[in-house]
């Protein structure tokens, strides 16, 4: 082999090693792929004040309480009329005679997860405002002077803080309480709890829709 080939074989080699070395340090510096939490109502309820807490707000703030059971069976009782008015049409004869509430189901599915989600949402609000007050709260130096009175009379940044957080867990708890009467309902109508949706399952879901949209159809 001649030296030119030799000094471009090399040269190739050289290259390829480089691009190789390049594309390891890429995936190394590369984050790694973060799988969406799964949203349910246990993750929203680990957020939200529980009851105990709930009546201290409502005493130190004094904010207005709220019946969780009177909203949730509220909350329960609207699904369910909701279905109920949605069932002449999303509930259809197949062409074997036999009634298929596939399209029911899965419109409730859609419309439980957004109560679900949007719970989950204002509980991570909450949660969030609920740790910026207490940092300010716990301040000892540039912040400790914001726990008092200004000469104004007007609240301080820190008491701003609490009295926003109170509130922020107020409308937490309550959409938390309205999400269970939709889990309720979905459970009552559909015979079957409701499940969150998972990314990995998508597939799955969209085969079945397919599947009973032809059916409807009498494909």
């Amino acid at each position: 082999m001649s030296n030119a080939a030799t000094t471009m074989t090399a040269a190739l080699v050289s290259a390829q090693e480089k691009k190789a070395s390049g594309k390891a340090k890429a995936a190394q510096k590369a984050p790694a792929a973060r799988r969406a939490p799964v949203i349910t109502i246990e993750a929203a309820e680990a957020l939200i004040p529980v009851p105990d807490q709930i009546s201290k707000i409502v005493s130190h703030f004094g904010l207005d309480d709220f019946d969780a059971d009177g909203l949730a069976e509220t909350t329960r009782q609207a699904f369910t009329a909701m279905a109920r008015s949605l069932s002449p049409v999303l509930v259809v004869t197949t062409w074997n005679g036999e009634e298929n509430d596939k399209g029911l189901e899965m419109h409730l599915q859609r419309m439980v997860g957004a109560a679900v989600s949007s719970a989950y949402g204002a509980a991570q609000f909450y949660d969030n405002k609920r740790a910026q007050a207490r940092e300010l709260s716990s301040q000892f130096n540039e912040y400790r002077e914001e726990d008092r009175q200004g000469v104004d009379g007007l609240e301080n940044k820190a008491a701003n803080a609490r009295r926003f957080a109170a509130e922020q867990g107020m409308k937490a708890a309550a959409l938390v309480a309205s999400a269970r009467g939709a889990l309720a309902a979905y459970e009552d109508i559909i015979g079957t709890p409701w499940k969150p949706y998972v990314a990995g399952n998508a597939r799955a879901l969209n085969q079945q829709a397919a599947a009973a949209e032809m059916d409807a159809l009498g494909f």
